[in-house]
Protein backbone atom coordinates (compact mmCIF):
# COMPACT_ATOMS: atom_id res chain seq x y z
CA UNK A 1 0.00 0.00 0.00
CA UNK A 2 1.37 3.41 -1.00
CA UNK A 3 -0.05 6.54 0.65
CA UNK A 4 0.62 10.01 -0.71
CA UNK A 5 0.45 12.60 2.07
CA UNK A 6 -0.19 16.22 1.11
CA UNK A 7 0.36 18.82 3.81
CA UNK A 8 1.17 22.54 4.09
CA UNK A 9 4.19 21.75 6.27
CA UNK A 10 6.41 18.89 7.38
CA UNK A 11 9.47 18.73 9.66
CA UNK A 12 12.63 19.86 7.89
CA UNK A 13 14.68 17.20 9.68
CA UNK A 14 14.40 14.90 12.68
CA UNK A 15 15.44 17.70 15.04
CA UNK A 16 12.60 19.96 13.86
CA UNK A 17 10.21 18.87 16.62
CA UNK A 18 8.05 22.02 16.67
CA UNK A 19 6.46 21.45 13.25
CA UNK A 20 2.97 19.97 13.77
CA UNK A 21 3.83 17.70 16.74
CA UNK A 22 0.61 15.67 16.46
CA UNK A 23 1.46 14.62 12.91
CA UNK A 24 5.01 13.79 13.94
CA UNK A 25 3.76 11.53 16.74
CA UNK A 26 1.40 9.82 14.31
CA UNK A 27 3.86 9.15 11.50
CA UNK A 28 6.61 8.06 13.90
CA UNK A 29 4.24 5.55 15.48
CA UNK A 30 2.90 4.42 12.09
CA UNK A 31 6.43 3.76 10.83
CA UNK A 32 7.19 1.67 13.91
CA UNK A 33 4.39 -0.77 13.03
CA UNK A 34 5.53 -4.09 11.57
CA UNK A 35 3.22 -3.81 8.56
CA UNK A 36 3.39 -0.05 8.00
CA UNK A 37 2.40 1.24 4.55
CA UNK A 38 4.74 3.04 2.18
CA UNK A 39 4.47 6.79 2.84
CA UNK A 40 5.52 9.65 0.56
CA UNK A 41 4.99 13.28 1.58
CA UNK A 42 4.49 16.37 -0.59
CA UNK A 43 4.77 19.50 1.58
CA UNK A 44 3.56 22.71 -0.04
CA UNK A 45 4.93 25.56 2.09
CA UNK A 46 7.36 24.38 4.75
CA UNK A 47 10.31 23.80 4.63
CA UNK A 48 10.80 27.08 2.77
CA UNK A 49 13.08 25.53 0.17
CA UNK A 50 12.42 23.43 -2.89
CA UNK A 51 14.15 20.15 -2.07
CA UNK A 52 13.77 16.41 -1.65
CA UNK A 53 14.88 14.78 1.57
CA UNK A 54 14.24 11.90 3.95
CA UNK A 55 12.54 12.08 7.35
CA UNK A 56 12.76 8.86 9.36
CA UNK A 57 12.77 6.93 6.10
CA UNK A 58 9.87 8.86 4.52
CA UNK A 59 10.70 10.59 1.24
CA UNK A 60 9.58 14.23 1.41
CA UNK A 61 9.16 16.59 -1.54
CA UNK A 62 9.19 20.20 -0.32
CA UNK A 63 7.69 22.70 -2.76
CA UNK A 64 9.43 25.70 -1.23
CA UNK A 65 6.71 27.84 0.30
CA UNK A 66 5.18 31.04 -0.98
CA UNK A 67 1.99 32.48 0.40
CA UNK A 68 0.79 35.14 -2.05
CA UNK A 69 -0.88 34.95 -5.42
CA UNK A 70 0.04 34.77 -8.24
CA UNK A 71 3.27 33.09 -7.04
CA UNK A 72 1.34 30.64 -4.87
CA UNK A 73 0.03 28.97 -8.04
CA UNK A 74 3.59 27.99 -8.94
CA UNK A 75 4.01 26.11 -5.67
CA UNK A 76 0.66 24.37 -6.08
CA UNK A 77 1.65 23.30 -9.60
CA UNK A 78 4.97 22.07 -8.22
CA UNK A 79 3.07 19.98 -5.65
CA UNK A 80 1.02 18.39 -8.45
CA UNK A 81 4.18 17.80 -10.52
CA UNK A 82 5.90 16.05 -7.61
CA UNK A 83 2.80 13.95 -6.95
CA UNK A 84 2.66 12.81 -10.59
CA UNK A 85 6.34 11.93 -10.38
CA UNK A 86 5.74 9.90 -7.21
CA UNK A 87 2.85 8.01 -8.79
CA UNK A 88 4.89 7.14 -11.91
CA UNK A 89 7.58 5.62 -9.74
CA UNK A 90 5.18 3.70 -7.46
CA UNK A 91 1.42 3.72 -7.90
CA UNK A 92 -0.40 5.69 -5.20
CA UNK A 93 -3.26 3.75 -3.57
CA UNK A 94 -4.60 6.46 -1.25
CA UNK A 95 -4.22 10.23 -1.01
CA UNK A 96 -4.24 11.56 2.56
CA UNK A 97 -4.33 15.35 2.83
CA UNK A 98 -4.17 17.40 6.00
CA UNK A 99 -6.26 20.59 6.23
CA UNK A 100 -9.30 21.38 4.08
CA UNK A 101 -7.42 24.03 2.19
CA UNK A 102 -4.71 23.86 -0.48
CA UNK A 103 -3.70 20.27 0.40
CA UNK A 104 -7.33 19.12 0.01
CA UNK A 105 -7.63 21.04 -3.24
CA UNK A 106 -4.56 19.31 -4.67
CA UNK A 107 -5.76 15.99 -3.27
CA UNK A 108 -9.10 16.44 -5.02
CA UNK A 109 -7.40 17.11 -8.37
CA UNK A 110 -5.11 14.10 -7.98
CA UNK A 111 -8.01 11.88 -6.92
CA UNK A 112 -9.47 12.21 -10.41
CA UNK A 113 -6.11 11.67 -12.12
CA UNK A 114 -5.04 8.68 -10.03
CA UNK A 115 -8.59 7.32 -9.62
CA UNK A 116 -8.06 6.63 -5.92
CA UNK A 117 -9.70 7.51 -2.61
CA UNK A 118 -8.94 10.92 -1.07
CA UNK A 119 -8.96 11.13 2.74
CA UNK A 120 -8.61 14.52 4.40
CA UNK A 121 -7.98 15.09 8.08
CA UNK A 122 -9.62 18.38 9.08
CA UNK A 123 -7.01 19.94 11.33
CA UNK A 124 -8.19 23.14 12.94
CA UNK A 125 -9.77 26.39 11.82
CA UNK A 126 -10.37 24.82 8.40
CA UNK A 127 -13.61 23.49 9.94
CA UNK A 128 -14.90 27.03 10.46
CA UNK A 129 -17.00 28.92 7.92
CA UNK A 130 -14.24 31.54 7.62
CA UNK A 131 -12.37 28.98 5.50
CA UNK A 132 -13.00 30.09 1.90
CA UNK A 133 -11.91 26.70 0.52
CA UNK A 134 -15.09 25.15 1.94
CA UNK A 135 -17.07 27.02 -0.74
CA UNK A 136 -15.58 25.17 -3.71
CA UNK A 137 -13.96 21.94 -2.46
CA UNK A 138 -15.86 18.81 -3.62
CA UNK A 139 -16.63 17.80 -0.02
CA UNK A 140 -18.91 14.93 -1.00
CA UNK A 141 -15.98 13.24 -2.78
CA UNK A 142 -13.61 13.55 0.19
CA UNK A 143 -13.48 11.08 3.08
CA UNK A 144 -13.50 13.61 5.90
CA UNK A 145 -11.90 12.90 9.30
CA UNK A 146 -12.56 15.15 12.29
CA UNK A 147 -10.50 15.15 15.49
CA UNK A 148 -13.23 15.35 18.14
CA UNK A 149 -17.00 15.41 18.59
CA UNK A 150 -16.77 19.17 19.13
CA UNK A 151 -14.83 19.49 15.89
CA UNK A 152 -17.28 17.30 13.99
CA UNK A 153 -20.28 19.33 15.15
CA UNK A 154 -18.55 22.58 14.27
CA UNK A 155 -17.79 21.35 10.76
CA UNK A 156 -21.36 20.14 10.23
CA UNK A 157 -22.73 23.54 11.24
CA UNK A 158 -20.28 25.28 8.89
CA UNK A 159 -20.92 23.10 5.82
CA UNK A 160 -23.96 20.89 6.30
CA UNK A 161 -21.66 17.86 5.88
CA UNK A 162 -21.02 15.42 8.67
CA UNK A 163 -17.44 14.10 8.81
CA UNK A 164 -17.19 10.42 7.89
CA UNK A 165 -15.02 9.58 10.89
CA UNK A 166 -13.74 10.99 14.16
CA UNK A 167 -10.17 9.93 14.92
CA UNK A 168 -8.51 11.72 17.85
CA UNK A 169 -4.79 12.41 17.84
CA UNK A 170 -2.87 10.18 20.21
CA UNK A 171 0.27 10.69 22.24
CA UNK A 172 3.10 8.59 23.63
CA UNK A 173 3.81 8.40 27.32
CA UNK A 174 5.94 11.26 28.60
CA UNK A 175 8.60 10.36 31.12
CA UNK A 176 7.83 12.10 34.42
CA UNK A 177 10.61 11.34 36.90
CA UNK A 178 9.66 13.74 39.67
CA UNK A 179 6.81 15.89 40.83
CA UNK A 180 8.64 19.04 41.82
CA UNK A 181 6.51 21.66 40.10
CA UNK A 182 7.84 25.18 40.67
CA UNK A 183 5.71 26.63 37.82
CA UNK A 184 2.17 27.29 38.99
CA UNK A 185 0.54 28.00 35.62
CA UNK A 186 1.71 27.37 32.07
CA UNK A 187 0.18 28.47 28.75
CA UNK A 188 1.30 27.09 25.39
CA UNK A 189 0.18 28.14 21.92
CA UNK A 190 0.27 30.69 19.14
CA UNK A 191 -0.09 34.24 20.43
CA UNK A 192 -3.12 35.11 18.30
CA UNK A 193 -6.53 36.58 19.19
CA UNK A 194 -8.30 33.19 18.96
CA UNK A 195 -6.16 31.82 21.79
CA UNK A 196 -7.41 34.61 24.07
CA UNK A 197 -4.30 35.07 26.21
CA UNK A 198 -5.70 38.29 27.59
CA UNK A 199 -7.87 36.02 29.76
CA UNK A 200 -4.68 34.23 30.89
CA UNK A 201 -3.20 37.54 32.03
CA UNK A 202 -6.42 38.76 33.66
CA UNK A 203 -6.67 35.54 35.68
CA UNK A 204 -3.09 35.96 36.93
CA UNK A 205 -3.93 39.54 37.96
CA UNK A 206 -6.69 38.16 40.20
CA UNK A 207 -4.56 35.32 41.54
CA UNK A 208 -1.66 37.61 42.42
CA UNK A 209 -3.82 39.25 45.08
CA UNK A 210 -3.83 35.95 47.01
CA UNK A 211 -0.51 34.56 45.75
CA UNK A 212 1.91 37.50 45.30
CA UNK A 213 4.76 35.27 44.08
CA UNK A 214 2.69 33.14 41.69
CA UNK A 215 4.98 31.81 38.94
CA UNK A 216 3.59 31.58 35.38
CA UNK A 217 5.05 31.11 31.91
CA UNK A 218 3.57 31.60 28.46
CA UNK A 219 5.21 29.73 25.58
CA UNK A 220 4.65 30.71 21.97
CA UNK A 221 5.08 33.28 19.24
CA UNK A 222 2.59 35.32 17.28
CA UNK A 223 1.29 38.78 16.36
CA UNK A 224 -0.15 39.41 19.85
CA UNK A 225 3.21 39.03 21.61
CA UNK A 226 4.17 42.70 21.83
CA UNK A 227 0.69 43.73 23.00
CA UNK A 228 0.63 40.97 25.64
CA UNK A 229 4.04 42.09 26.89
CA UNK A 230 2.76 45.65 27.23
CA UNK A 231 -0.21 44.43 29.27
CA UNK A 232 2.05 42.34 31.51
CA UNK A 233 4.24 45.34 32.22
CA UNK A 234 1.25 47.66 32.72
CA UNK A 235 -0.34 45.30 35.24
CA UNK A 236 2.96 44.86 37.11
CA UNK A 237 3.23 41.16 36.30
CA UNK A 238 6.80 41.07 34.96
CA UNK A 239 7.88 39.08 38.01
CA UNK A 240 4.97 36.66 37.63
CA UNK A 241 4.58 35.93 33.90
CA UNK A 242 7.50 35.02 31.65
CA UNK A 243 7.06 35.08 27.87
CA UNK A 244 9.54 32.50 26.56
CA UNK A 245 8.87 32.77 22.84
CA UNK A 246 8.72 29.59 20.79
CA UNK A 247 10.62 26.61 22.22
CA UNK A 248 11.50 23.18 20.81
CA UNK A 249 8.87 20.62 21.78
CA UNK A 250 11.24 18.81 24.14
CA UNK A 251 11.68 22.02 26.13
CA UNK A 252 7.94 22.68 26.13
CA UNK A 253 7.29 19.24 27.63
CA UNK A 254 10.03 19.75 30.22
CA UNK A 255 8.31 22.99 31.26
CA UNK A 256 4.96 21.19 31.45
CA UNK A 257 6.44 18.49 33.68
CA UNK A 258 7.49 21.29 36.04
CA UNK A 259 4.03 22.93 35.98
CA UNK A 260 0.96 22.39 38.15
CA UNK A 261 -1.71 23.81 35.83
CA UNK A 262 -2.10 24.23 32.09
CA UNK A 263 -4.39 27.22 31.59
CA UNK A 264 -5.64 26.99 28.02
CA UNK A 265 -7.71 30.09 27.34
CA UNK A 266 -8.49 29.44 23.66
CA UNK A 267 -11.98 30.17 22.34
CA UNK A 268 -11.76 27.36 19.78
CA UNK A 269 -9.89 24.08 19.31
CA UNK A 270 -10.52 21.31 16.83
CA UNK A 271 -8.80 18.88 19.19
CA UNK A 272 -6.39 20.67 21.49
CA UNK A 273 -3.23 18.58 21.31
CA UNK A 274 -1.74 20.82 23.98
CA UNK A 275 -4.48 19.61 26.36
CA UNK A 276 -3.34 16.06 25.73
CA UNK A 277 0.29 17.07 26.29
CA UNK A 278 -0.69 18.74 29.57
CA UNK A 279 -2.46 15.62 30.82
CA UNK A 280 0.42 13.38 29.73
CA UNK A 281 2.80 15.68 31.66
CA UNK A 282 0.73 15.38 34.84
CA UNK A 283 -0.78 18.86 34.79
CA UNK A 284 -4.30 19.82 35.73
CA UNK A 285 -5.92 21.39 32.66
CA UNK A 286 -8.16 24.44 33.02
CA UNK A 287 -9.83 25.39 29.75
CA UNK A 288 -13.02 26.23 27.91
CA UNK A 289 -15.29 23.55 26.49
CA UNK A 290 -13.40 23.18 23.20
CA UNK A 291 -11.86 20.26 21.32
CA UNK A 292 -11.47 17.19 23.52
CA UNK A 293 -12.08 19.14 26.73
CA UNK A 294 -14.77 17.55 28.88
CA UNK A 295 -15.14 17.89 32.64
CA UNK A 296 -13.03 15.16 34.22
CA UNK A 297 -10.77 14.49 37.17
CA UNK A 298 -7.94 16.59 35.74
CA UNK A 299 -9.81 18.66 33.15
CA UNK A 300 -11.79 21.54 34.62
CA UNK A 301 -14.04 23.56 32.32
CA UNK A 302 -14.35 27.34 32.67
CA UNK A 303 -16.49 29.97 30.97
CA UNK A 304 -14.98 33.23 32.19
CA UNK A 305 -12.32 34.87 34.36
CA UNK A 306 -14.22 34.27 37.61
CA UNK A 307 -14.54 30.55 36.83
CA UNK A 308 -10.84 30.32 36.06
CA UNK A 309 -9.84 32.24 39.19
CA UNK A 310 -11.88 30.07 41.55
CA UNK A 311 -10.94 26.82 39.81
CA UNK A 312 -7.22 27.53 39.90
CA UNK A 313 -7.41 28.57 43.55
CA UNK A 314 -8.97 25.21 44.40
CA UNK A 315 -6.23 23.37 42.54
CA UNK A 316 -3.41 25.34 44.19
CA UNK A 317 -4.91 24.85 47.63
CA UNK A 318 -6.10 21.25 47.39
CA UNK A 319 -4.86 19.27 44.40
CA UNK A 320 -1.68 17.26 44.78
CA UNK A 321 -2.08 14.45 42.24
CA UNK A 322 0.26 15.19 39.34
CA UNK A 323 0.29 11.71 37.87
CA UNK A 324 0.24 11.60 34.03
CA UNK A 325 -2.89 10.60 32.12
CA UNK A 326 -3.07 9.32 28.53
CA UNK A 327 -6.74 9.37 27.45
CA UNK A 328 -5.77 8.92 23.77
CA UNK A 329 -2.80 6.56 23.20
CA UNK A 330 -0.99 6.97 19.90
CA UNK A 331 -1.48 3.26 19.20
CA UNK A 332 -5.25 3.84 18.96
CA UNK A 333 -4.74 6.61 16.37
CA UNK A 334 -2.46 4.41 14.26
CA UNK A 335 -4.87 1.48 14.49
CA UNK A 336 -7.81 3.64 13.38
CA UNK A 337 -6.02 5.08 10.37
CA UNK A 338 -4.56 1.73 9.30
CA UNK A 339 -8.07 0.29 9.35
CA UNK A 340 -9.28 3.25 7.28
CA UNK A 341 -6.47 2.85 4.73
CA UNK A 342 -7.13 -0.88 4.42
CA UNK A 343 -10.91 -0.43 4.06
CA UNK A 344 -10.66 2.07 1.22
CA UNK A 345 -7.82 0.27 -0.54
CA UNK A 346 -10.05 -2.81 -0.72
CA UNK A 347 -13.08 -0.78 -1.83
CA UNK A 348 -10.97 0.90 -4.52
CA UNK A 349 -9.99 -2.48 -5.87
Amino acid sequence: MHILVITPGFPENENDTSCIPAMQEYFTALLSEHSSPKITVVSIHYPYRNKTYSWKGIQVFSCGGGSKYPFKILYLMRAIFYSLKVNRKLKVNIIHSFWLAEPALIGSILRKIFKVIHICTIMGQDARNVNNYLKFLPLKNIIKVALSEYHSNYFRKSTGFKPNYIIPWGINKIKVDENKRPIDIIGVGSLIPLKNYKLFIDVVVRLKEDYPSINCILIGEGPDKSELLKVIIKKNLSGNITLTGQLPREEVLLKMIKSKILLHSSNYESFGFVILEGLASGCYVVCKNVGIAKEAKKILIINNIEDAFLTIKRIINNKKDFSPEIPYPITDTVSSYKKLYKTYTILNG
